[in-house]
């Protein structure tokens, strides 16, 4: 059986304690895999923006499992978005009210909000958000 795919996890895994790793040891290893037809990807619960922020040479060749896979990347193409309803995120938000939640983060494609708790229900928010 060969091997097809490496998928690796970011923080405390692929990168250091400094938030980094050896790039000139890594891309040697990427074009080992990639002459061997391996494929590359990333996966985290991190945005998508912050991940290819490590890998800005190769991210339009290897695949990106964002958001703790609610959002997924392949070779620059998107996959796959997971979202949520405004009725559903209110529903959410409304949930953690009854709890000591102090803020809420929620994370869409191409932005996140910081939310302090109590949250105004009257708020505005995009249909296609994701909450992490």
């Amino acid at each position: 059986m060969s091997i097809k795919l490496i998928a690796v996890d970011m923080d405390g895994t692929f990168l250091n304690d400094e938030m980094a790793y050896n790039e000139e040891r890594f891309m040697n290893q990427y074009r080992e895999l990639k002459a061997r037809g391996i494929k590359f990807a990333v996966a985290s619960g991190n945005q998508y923006a912050q991940l290819t922020s490590f890998f800005p040479e190769i991210k339009s060749e290897i695949a990106f499992v964002a958001e703790n896979g609610a959002f997924v990347v392949n070779a620059g193409e998107e996959v796959f978005a997971g979202s949520m309803s405004e009725d559903t995120i209110k529903a959410v938000i409304r949930a953690l009210e009854q709890y000591e939640v102090k803020n809420v983060i929620v994370c869409g494609k191409k932005a996140r909000i910081f939310m302090k708790m109590p949250v105004k229900m009257n708020i505005c928010m995009p249909v296609s958000i994701i909450m992490c």
